[in-house]
C-alpha cells in the first residue's frame, strides 16, 4: 500500500495543523499522498518556513463525483467523525476503497454534530479503523458501540522536529503567560483572564498574551494583550518567548470540549511548561507535576493558584519545561504517520 488520499471537508485550514503535518510526514515516508476536498481553503495559509510549510496542492475540489477518482488509491483517510461517518464512509463504499478517519473534539462532543450510536453501529463493519487521539476518546467510542477491534489510539500529529532542534532553554522565572486558540467557548479564555487578574495581585509583573483573544475584553488592562489568530510561524515565535503555556479548556454549553490541543504538544517540544484543564484527553499528554500542572476545568481559583505556584517556585517551572520534549515525542508527525500506516491504513 503506497498511495493514500486524504478526503477532507476543506483544505488547507489554518487551525488544522495536524492534518498538514500528517500529509507531509507521509510523503517523507515515501507514500504517494493526495488531497481531495469538498472545498478549497484560503490561498494564503502557511504552516511554517520552508517547503514543508506550503499546503499540498488539491487533486480535486468537490466530492459529488469523486468516487471514480478515489478508486485508484490504495487507502482513503479523513478527519473528524461526523465527516468520516456521513461523507467519507459512503464515498469510500462507492469507490470500493478501504478507509479510516480520525476523531477529534467537536465532532464527538458537540451535540449538534455528534454521530448517533446507530450511525456508529452502521459504519463499524465497514471502516478499517476509527482513530481515537486519546484513551478518553477510545472509551467514548466504546460506549457508543464501536468495537474495540476497530479503534486505534494514535495521538494527533504536530510538526515537532524543528521545534525540538530550535527550542530555547526551559524558563527560569514566570513573567509571560501565553494562551493560543480559536475564539470559541471551549477554549476557556475568560476563565484565564479572571485567574490572571487575581494572580497579578500577588505577582504584579505577570503578563498575559492570548492569540485568538482579540475583542475578548474591552479596554484590556496593562499587562493583558489580546491578539487575532495568526500563522503558525508567528505562534511558534510567541511560544518561544513565553514562560508558560496555558490551555484553560472548559466544556461549552453545547457539550463541545477540546480533545488534545496541538499547542500543548508544541509547547512540550519547545520546553515550555504547561497549565491545562483536566478535560477530555489532555491527561494523555500533560502529566500533572511532570511536564505541567492540571487544574479542574472552569476553576478560576485553581488556575490562579497554579500561576502563583509556578511564579513562586522557579525551580519547578524549569523542571516542568525540561520534561516537555519527552512526553511530546509521541505527537511528532513522523511517529504518528508511521503508526497510521501500520495501525490504521494496513489491512
Amino acid at each position: 500500500m503506497r498511495s493514500v488520499a486524504y478526503v477532507l471537508a476543506q483544505y488547507p485550514v489554518p487551525s488544522q495543523t495536524f492534518v498538514h503535518a500528517e500529509l507531509v510526514a507521509l510523503r517523507r515516508l515515501g507514500f504517494d499522498v493526495h488531497v481531495v476536498a469538498h472545498e478549497a481553503g484560503p490561498g494564503d495559509v502557511s504552516f511554517g518556513d520552508g517547503p514543508d510549510g506550503h499546503p499540498l496542492p488539491l487533486d480535486h475540489v468537490g466530492l459529488q463525483n469523486a468516487a471514480a477518482l478515489l478508486h485508484r488509491f490504495d487507502h482513503l483517510h479523513g478527519h473528524f467523525a461526523d465527516f468520516g461517518v456521513r461523507v467519507l464512509a459512503p464515498l469510500a463504499q462507492r469507490a470500493e476503497r478501504p478507509f479510516s478517519f480520525t476523531c477529534h473534539a467537536y465532532d464527538l462532543f458537540r451535540r449538534d454534530a455528534a454521530v448517533r450510536p446507530e450511525e456508529w453501529r452502521a459504519v463499524a463493519p465497514h471502516v478499517q479503523k476509527v482513530v481515537a487521539i486519546s484513551r478518553f476518546h477510545r472509551e467514548f467510542l466504546l460506549a457508543r458501540g464501536v468495537p474495540d477491534s476497530r479503534i486505534a489510539i494514535i495521538p494527533n500529529a504536530a510538526a515537532l522536529a524543528d521545534l525540538f532542534l530550535t527550542a530555547p532553554e526551559s524558563p527560569r522565572q514566570l513573567r509571560k503567560v501565553l494562551a493560543v486558540g480559536r475564539p470559541v467557548a471551549k477554549k476557556g479564555f475568560g476563565v484565564l483572564v479572571q485567574a490572571w487578574a487575581r494572580a497579578r495581585q500577588i505577582v504584579p509583573d505577570l503578563e498575559l498574551d492570548i492569540i485568538g483573544g482579540a475583542g475578548l475584553v474591552e479596554n484590556p488592562p496593562p499587562g493583558l494583550r489580546l491578539w487575532p489568530m495568526c500563522d503558525w510561524p508567528q505562534v511558534v515565535a510567541a511560544m518561544k518567548a513565553a514562560d508558560v503555556i496555558v490551555a484553560p479548556c472548559v466544556v461549552a454549553p453545547d457539550g463541545d470540549m477540546d480533545g488534545i490541543p496541538t499547542v500543548l504538544a508544541e509547547a512540550g517540544a519547545l520546553r515550555r511548561p504547561v497549565i491545562a484543564s483536566h478535560v477530555s484527553g489532555i491527561a494523555d499528554l500533560i502529566a500533572d507535576g511532570v511536564n505541567g500542572l492540571l487544574v479542574p476545568p472552569g476553576d478560576v481559583h485553581a488556575l490562579t493558584m497554579a500561576l502563583v505556584r509556578l511564579a513562586q517556585r522557579p525551580a519547578e517551572l524549569t523542571r516542568l519545561g525540561a520534561a516537555g520534549p519527552m512526553l511530546a515525542a509521541a505527537h511528532d508527525a513522523d511517529v504518528v504517520a508511521r503508526r497510521l500506516v501500520h495501525e490504521a491504513f494496513a489491512a
